[in-house]
C-alpha cells in the first residue's frame, strides 16, 4: 500500500505510531493525574456562559441557577436520571429551551436538561454537538 493511497491531496507528513499508541492521547496512563478540561465561552439566552463540550455525555445539561437567572421556563414534568463519573445517579430538575451562541454569530435553539452543575453553566453533550456539526 502506498502512503498516499487513501489521500485526497498530497501527503505532507507521515506519522509512525508504535503498537498501543494513539495520536492525541498520553502514552502512559496515570490514574492519579488530573487533566484540565477544555471549556469555551459562549452565550446562553444572551448571557455570557462557560460551556463544556463533553463527547462522553449523551445529553446536555444547563445549570438550574443559571437557567433561572436568564429567564428560562423549566418544565419540571420531564425529569431524566443520568449517570456520570463514578456511576453515581443524578436526577435532573426538568427540561428547558435555550439559545446557545458560539463565536458571536453561530446561534442554536436547543432543548436541554436542567440540573445542578459546578464549574460551568452548561455541559453540551452529543445531543448538541452532532446536530450542530461541532
Amino acid at each position: 500500500m502506498r502512503k498516499d493511497e487513501y489521500s485526497r491531496s498530497e501527503v505532507v507528513m507521515e506519522l509512525g505510531l508504535l503498537p498501543g499508541e494513539s495520536r492525541g492521547y498520553w502514552k502512559y496512563h496515570a490514574p492519579g493525574k488530573w487533566f484540565k478540561q477544555t471549556k469555551a465561552i459562549g452565550k446562553i439566552n444572551n448571557e455570557k456562559a462557560t460551556l463544556l463540550f463533553d463527547s462522553g455525555a449523551e445529553v446536555s445539561i444547563v445549570d438550574s441557577t443559571f437557567a433561572r437567572k436568564v429567564g428560562c421556563y423549566i418544565d419540571d414534568s420531564q425529569k431524566q436520571e443520568c449517570v456520570g463519573i463514578g456511576e453515581n445517579a443524578y436526577m435532573t430538575e426538568g427540561r428547558t429551551k435555550i439559545k446557545v451562541a458560539l463565536a458571536g454569530s453561530l446561534v442554536y435553539y436547543f432543548d436541554a436538561w436542567v440540573g445542578t452543575l459546578s464549574g460551568q453553566e452548561a455541559i453540551l453533550g452529543m445531543d448538541f454537538v452532532v446536530p450542530a456539526g461541532i
